[in-house]
């Protein structure tokens, strides 16, 4: 497995030691790797990595199998995406052309 920027496990210790993480990562390696840039690698990666750090505990508790741990993570994904169109709607509403 190739270990980008943004989640090498040696800077994290929490994610080092996650065994959940770690699974996630390689169920997604085959999406990642197919991504045409390696910013676009370290991107999905970065927000896959907040995501979990943000959501742990519940896609810790729906990890009884990988389907139901991936749907939860892409729901994470899904939610903290929608939070971050969110907030830069609001930003964008707030600026004065």
């Amino acid at each position: 497995m190739i270990m980008y920027r943004y989640i090498d496990s040696t800077d994290d210790p929490f994610l080092k030691k996650d065994e959940i993480y770690q699974k996630i990562i390689n169920q997604l390696d085959p999406i990642v790797s197919n991504l045409n840039s390696e910013e676009d690698k370290q991107l999905m990666l970065k927000m896959i990595s907040d995501s979990y750090h943000k959501y742990h505990n519940s896609i810790r508790a729906k990890s009884e199998s990988d389907a139901v741990m991936m749907m939860s993570t892409i729901m994470s994904l899904l939610i903290a995406q929608s939070n971050e169109l969110e907030r830069l709607g609001l930003l964008k509403g707030k600026i004065d052309y």
